[in-house]
């Protein structure tokens, strides 16, 4: 089937990454028929940098919001001005490659899909040990299914959606707000209710990834209000760094060391629960620990030690938002 395609890209003080962005997606095999970019009520050149771009590419739109609303209202606003029969989303610091968008359209096709999520690359844009750590960890937790498979999420840093099935389910909450992060669990989950949703591991961006402070306060924030999506359901992912597997090996790392401390002072009963602490991270983490040494074997250690931080962060996180739950905090829910 052949579609109109629209990107719509939520933008909010992008000046260092939004040109690069643009240039990216336009120079795709198959570009996309028209590009929104939606400033959030930017302070910074983002609208100056996309208007100047819209001199080369007169197929790029600047929508600029009277005040800042979040990402939500910001994609949802784009929806609004689009002309597309299929809906291409991606974030203001990401690089779109070569085949991104032809690879989403044929998995589309292939599957009879209704919305597809992507994953990022393995390389990420920007250097250091902590973004390279995050960047092979999501990708890992992807691609290791080779194929196309059922989700739950909506990848909006990434994703394509037919725009019936957008208008159809709600779009995205737009009182979900910048700093809240739940808002493409919570569209996925309003997706899936009626329609198929896969996450493509051929459908990739690069991406800028935060440092090692900012990735743990991320995580523990992130983690902390993806548990209000779970207390919901309370159902795990099916696939990626969400899934069962990957979610009780994070929460072993802290029984690991606690576990290894007790055992120290009240004897063997502790090391017994520190040995199944170690098999629990190991059956979560070993494959992945295996495709770093297989293809960056140099960064092992570094992914060994970042792993054990940010499953201590990650378990941190869940339990902050566990407590919030219990005294009243909920999700907000599209109807």
């Amino acid at each position: 089937m052949d579609y109109k395609t629209s990107l719509i890209i939520p933008a909010w003080n992008a000046e260092n990454t939004i040109a690069d962005c643009l240039k990216s997606a336009m120079n795709a095999r198959i570009p996309p028929n028209e590009i929104i970019v939606v400033d959030d009520f930017s302070s910074d050149k983002t609208s100056f940098i996309v208007n100047k771009l819209k001199k080369d590419f007169p197929n790029i739109k600047l929508l600029r919001l009277k005040k800042n609303s979040g990402p939500s209202a910001a994609r949802d606003h784009g929806v609004d001005i689009s002309s597309g029969n299929l809906l291409f989303f991606t974030d203001s610091d990401t690089i779109i490659l070569k085949n991104t968008f032809e690879n989403c359209i044929a998995t589309i096709n292939k599957y009879n899909a209704d919305a597809v999520s992507g994953i990022y690359h393995p390389e990420p844009l920007n250097s250091g040990k902590t973004q390279l750590y995050k960047a092979l960890f999501f990708y890992y937790h992807f691609f290791r299914h080779k194929h196309p498979f059922a989700y739950e999420t909506f990848n909006g840093q990434i994703a394509a959606i037919k725009k019936d099935v957008y208008q159809r389910t709600g779009g995205y909450n737009k009182e979900i707000l910048w700093g809240m992060d739940n808002e493409n669990e919570e569209f996925g989950r309003r997706i899936i209710k009626e329609h198929l949703l896969l996450v493509d591991p051929s459908f990739q961006v690069k991406h800028h990834f935060p440092d090692f402070k900012k990735l743990t306060t991320t995580y523990f924030h992130r983690v902390s209000t993806w548990m209000y999506i779970f207390m919901h359901d309370l159902k795990f992912e099916s696939g990626g760094p969400a899934a069962i597997d990957s979610g009780a090996a994070a929460l072993s790392v802290p029984l690991i060391f606690l576990s290894l401390f007790f055992s120290f002072l009240f004897g063997n009963f502790f090391l017994i629960i520190f040995i199944i602490a170690i098999a629990i991270w190991l059956n979560g983490y070993l494959k992945f620990f295996i495709f770093i040494y297989k293809n960056k074997f140099s960064f092992l250690f570094y992914a060994v030690l970042l792993n054990m931080w940010f499953s201590v962060i990650i378990s941190l996180g869940a339990c902050w938002g566990l407590l919030k739950w219990f005294g009243g905090k909920r999700i907000i829910i599209k109807n």
